[in-house]
């Protein structure tokens, strides 16, 4: 490894330790933020709607800040979007001081952080295959997917100690902090840039940015099968975020629900750690549709278990799945897309997938109170057909989703695998030229 490319994987990785911080910050305010909307409305929905929020206006606007991502400098896109996530920080600390901290002020800054964090996102993204070498991709993603995780695990339980000793100001005040220490490397390290989408009249405009996106996406049959078949994933994962505690809770009590809730995070921070480590197999591809294959199988077990070992072990091994199926197929794409189109390219793949978690929330509650649970109550619907299988009486509704959930996931792999453009995805040339437009030459 030459010299080089040490520096490039040390600038890498201040970036990422900086924007570590700043998500751990993030994910202390959503916490506190949300016990605090609780508290103060009493409300299950506006406390819903907070998350609605959070979630919704990076998804629209996806497919547009992938387009300026493509059209603006790294440094300049992840300094703003970092700064205006900070600045609301701020605004809720002042307004909360001064005591006129309203739920409308939450979900409009929300609101706000949601979309900075579509431009940061694909932005973050762009630059990690910008200075990080293709052999390296997969361990940086593994380190990208560390970071969420101990995010995700380690936020919620410091948030909680903090609010009891500091309070939601001093949560926000430390939040503005990490969000500090996320800009700092930005300033100090030289970003590499990228060559950008340019024609003899001049700038191409945003719309032929954004559909030079989409016919790339149309031309690569393969890279759109894999958006897909992550699609599909990912609404699964929304359905299993949503009935794991009531099919908990209908076999057992809150601690074996606990006990679940941390061998799930063990199995997420352990696949954190093996990606990073081991950078995922030559072929992406197989560890996309491999790991994948073992959460569909996991999902299954659920489905007939009512052991509460046997589930921890399952939430081990669906969660040790997750961040490597992430990093090996945002190490695939890094790969092979061309570096002008990225941004778009990495920002439809957020909005495609992100869509389908709001979907998943939205139906799969519906869907077990009005339909399956009643189906597998004794003298219900579904008894003959699935009653012996996996049993009836309360939560046997929710177990048969898990089921159909996990019996979905695998087939959906299995078609995926017989799919011959996503299978030989990782055989397209690094950074393959996408079809030309009608306003400009292929690109570099």
């Amino acid at each position: 490894m030459t010299a080089a490319t040490h520096f490039s994987l040390g600038r890498a990785l201040s970036v990422w330790l900086g924007q570590v911080l700043s998500l751990f910050g993030s994910s202390l305010t959503s916490f506190a933020l949300g016990v605090w909307m609780y508290q103060t409305t009493g409300g299950v929905t506006r406390f819903a709607l907070i998350m609605l929020c959070a979630a919704l206006p990076g998804v629209l606007l996806g497919p547009v800040t992938g387009a300026l991502v493509d059209r603006w400098p790294l440094r300049r896109v992840l300094l703003l979007s970092d700064l205006v996530a900070g600045l609301m920080t701020m605004t809720l600390a002042l307004l909360l001081l001064t005591g006129q901290l309203r739920p409308w002020h939450a979900y409009i800054t929300t609101a706000i952080v949601s979309m900075a964090s579509a431009f940061q996102q694909p932005a973050f993204a762009v630059l990690v295959s910008t200075v990080v070498p293709p052999q390296h991709l997969g361990r940086a993603n593994g380190f990208i997917q560390l970071g969420l995780a101990c995010a995700q695990l380690g936020a919620p339980l410091a948030s909680a100690a903090l609010l009891a000793v500091v309070g939601l100001e001093g949560i926000l005040l430390l939040d503005a902090g990490t969000f500090l220490l996320g800009v700092l490397p930005l300033f100090l390290l030289r970003i590499p840039e990228r060559p950008t989408s340019t024609s003899v009249e001049g700038p191409p405009s945003l719309l032929s940015l954004v559909r030079e996106g989409g016919a790339y996406l149309r031309g690569t049959p393969g890279l759109l099968a894999l958006f897909l078949f992550l699609a599909g994933s990912n609404f699964i994962t929304g359905v299993v975020e949503v009935l794991v505690t009531p099919l908990v809770l209908a076999l057992a009590d809150v601690k074996a629900l606990g006990m679940l809730t941390t061998a799930g995070g063990v199995g997420l921070l352990v696949g954190s750690v093996v990606m990073s480590a081991w950078g995922g197999p030559r072929r992406q591809v197989h560890g996309v549709l491999l790991f994948q294959l073992t959460c569909g199988l996991s999902l299954v077990v659920v489905g007939f278990g009512t052991s509460l070992p046997l589930l921890a072990g399952v939430s081990f091994a669906f969660f040790f799945g997750i961040p490597i199926v992430n990093g090996a197929s945002q190490s695939l794409l890094q790969r092979i897309v061309p570096i002008a189109l990225r941004g778009r390219v990495f920002a439809f793949s957020s909005a495609i997938t992100g869509m389908m978690l709001p979907l998943a929330y939205a139906i799969s509650g519906p869907l077990a109170d009005l339909v399956f649970e009643p189906a597998l109550r004794p003298g219900g619907s579904l008894v003959p057909l699935f009653g012996t299988l996996i049993g009836t009486g309360a939560g046997r509704g929710i177990a048969l989703m898990f089921l159909l959930a996990g019996t979905l996931t695998v087939l959906l792999t299995g078609l995926a695998a017989l799919h011959r453009p996503l299978r030989v995805l990782d055989e397209r040339p690094e950074g393959a030229p996408p079809i030309p437009t009608s306003s400009e030459g292929a690109l570099p």
